[in-house]
Parts: structure tokens; sequence; C-alpha cells
């Protein structure tokens, strides 16, 4: 009996045991958290956290499954996705979802802040340049040549948003340096708009910008503001003794003063639209055009002006003796009046390669298109590379 009655338990233990295990086995309800994990010699991993006792913690990757990590060999652990959930594969290779990079394209930038304790440096073969976050709104710049000299601070300010459509509005204000002992300066003030995500954008920009050239500045000459009406195509002694009596009886001196514009300081409205593209797992389109449309002038005839009883005396070669003559000339005054634009495009399309979560290379093959205030327009290229990297 009691051999039948310990059969019995065993028997009923025996079938009761999946039931138990599944009662008391944890369910697996959250959703996977996806980590970029930098080691201190540069190597980054992705992948899942799944036990984090202290001193370690088990990773899970899906390329070379489960590994153990040193918490003194990381320098850093970084979530991944905004929404906290990894893509359909279970894994992430696009570096392009995350990071300040995401806010910048060439020389713009678009409505994107960078997010509060990133920073990133943008190294030019001119120059480099440096941009953080004080906040998750605000960031700061700066930029500057590899001697100094310009040097410019940028500020940046991004309105919250909850779409795909967001705002900002931007500054720069430079200065020459010990480049003409400070004395040039400039600025350029913007709004931007930009419609789509950190991975593929559009923005457009408009602002105005200026500079003062300090101790290189001087003036534009467009011409004379008096001019002879009745202007003699061979200019003989007669008729320079008559421009000299003329200028002087209507202007105090025996010329005409020029009609100039200051280019001491100039300024411009800006126009730019940019934006970026994937294009396959590590790769960017990015293309910058900016367009800056400054007043462009011409000379007018305003009206004529009779200037009575104009006496001079010249020499005259025929009759081999010097004459002294009176007469009525007329003059033509002359002003200056706005005609147009003259822009100047600067039209930069390029590639930019996510090495890394935290590097990239870009390169654009830009040129410059501009027309001169007489008409003529020119062109040339302005090749540019530069690389990219947090810190």
């Amino acid at each position: 009996m009691k051999t039948l009655t310990t059969c019995f338990a065993l028997l009923v233990l025996f079938l009761s045991a999946p039931t138990i295990q599944a009662q008391t086995e944890p369910q697996d309800t959250t959703t996977k958290q996806l980590f970029l994990v930098t080691k201190t010699d540069g190597g980054q991993f992705y992948g899942y956290i799944i036990e984090d006792d202290g001193r370690e913690i088990l990773l899970e990757t899906k390329n070379i499954g489960k590994l153990y990590i040193s918490k003194g060999d990381i320098a850093s652990i970084v979530k991944i996705a905004d929404n906290g959930i990894a893509n359909v594969n279970g894994d992430y290779t696009d570096y392009r979802n995350e990071g300040p990079f995401t806010t910048r394209y060439y020389l713009t930038t678009n409505a994107l802040p960078i997010k509060k304790g990133e920073s990133y440096a943008m190294l030019h073969l001119y120059g480099p340049e440096v941009h953080f976050a004080v906040s998750d709104n605000l960031s700061l710049g700066v930029m500057s040549s590899w001697i100094a000299s310009p040097i410019a601070i940028a500020a940046k300010y991004s309105f919250d948003s909850e779409t795909n459509t967001h705002f900002a509005l931007g500054t720069i204000m430079g200065s020459s340096g010990f480049l003409g002992n400070a004395s040039a300066f400039g600025g350029l003030h913007w709004a931007t708009v930009t419609q789509g995500d950190r991975r593929s954008n559009i923005s457009f920009s408009a602002g105005y910008g200026y500079i003062n050239l300090g101790q290189g500045g001087g003036s534009i000459n467009y011409g004379n503001e008096y001019e002879m009406a009745d202007y003699a195509a061979s200019y003989s002694n007669q008729e320079y003794k008559r421009r000299q009596a003329t200028m002087s009886k209507l202007t105090g001196n025996s010329y005409s003063a020029p009609l100039t514009r200051e280019q001491s300081t100039r300024g411009a409205p800006v126009l730019s639209v940019s934006g970026i593209a994937p294009v396959g797992k590590k790769a960017s389109f990015i293309f910058d055009v900016m367009a800056f449309l400054p007043t462009l002038y011409k000379v007018e005839r305003e009206k004529t002006i009779t200037v009575e009883d104009v006496s001079y005396e010249y020499y005259d070669y025929n009759q081999r003796r010097d004459i002294y003559t009176t007469e009525d000339v007329t003059v033509a005054k002359n002003i200056l009046v706005k005609n147009g634009v003259q822009p100047t495009f600067l039209i930069m399309p390029g590639m930019r390669f996510n090495k890394a979560h935290n590097k990239a290379f870009q390169v654009v093959l830009a040129g410059v298109i501009t027309k001169d205030r007489w008409g003529d327009i020119y062109s040339f290229p302005v090749p540019m590379v530069s690389w990219l990297r947090t810190f």
C-alpha cells in the first residue's frame, strides 16, 4: 500500500510539473531597448543589455551573439532609438538616425536641435568649427581658420515640435581677429524651416548677411555726377578747357565729383535650400544651395543743366594763337539708381559617409556662379571636404 501511495504521488507530481513551470517562469513582456556600447579602445557594439551586475554587462548582439564587457572597458552606453524600439531586424546599422551630425548639411544647418549633452567638431581644410548643446533647444558654436583669424561664434535656437515640421532661428557674428587689427566684422542672421526627420529632410532658410571691411574698405566708382551733354568725339584743347571751366563754375572744382557707393559695409538678403537623403546603409546625399542677393546699381541721367556764360581760353592750333571765348554749356546730371540684384550662387552637391556613430566624412563638388555689375557672368569650382567627429 505504501508503494502504491508513493507511485501515485510521483505520477501526480510529474503530470503537474509543466503547469507549475508555466506558472512560475517569468514572461518577458517588455520591449527590448537597443544600446550602442562604445569601448575605451574605440570598438562599438549594438545590442541589448541582458545583465548588468555592476562590474560587467552581458550584451546580446545579432552578429556575434552574447558577450561580456567589463565596465572598466566601457567609454559610453547610448540609447539608440527615440521610441525605445529596435528596427524589424533586431539590429541597428544606420548611424544617420541619431547624433549631432543630423543637424548639419555642409555649410548650413537645419532646424533640428542638437540634444543636450551632445557636441561635435567639423574639420575643414581651411579650419575647424565646434558646436555643442547648452540645452535641448539651444546650441552654440565657434568657427575659425587654422590661424584663429577670422573667428566667429554661432547660435541656433530650435523650437519644440511634435510633427515633422521644425523651426529654428540662427545667427553668426564674426571678426577678422588679429588680421587687419580686428577692424573687419560681419554677421548673418536667419530663420529656417525643416520638413522631415533626422534621416531625410529638406530645409528652407532666409536671412540677411553683412560685412564691414574696416581698413580694407573703400568705395565703388560708378561714373561722374556731371557730364558734358554734347560730348565731343575729339578731345581737343578747346574741349578740355571748356570742360574745366564749366565744372569750375558748376562745382567749384575743375572736375566732376564721382558717383560712388561706400563698400566698407555691404549687406544682402541670403536664401538657401538644403537637404539630405540616405543612399545605402552608411552614406547620404547632401546638398546646399545658397543665394546672396545684393542690390545692383547703375548710373542714370536725371536732368540737364545749362551753365550760362562759361568763359575759357584755349590755344587754336590752326590760327596758332590763344582764343578767349564765352558760351552757354549744357551739362547732364547723373544719379545712382537701383537696377535689380547682383546674384551670387553657391551650389554644393556632395556625399556624406557615416563611418560610425561618432564620425563621418563628407565631400562636396561646390561651384560659384556670380554676375558682376556690368552683367557678365562668371563661374568657378570650389571643391570641399570635411571630417565630422563627436566628443
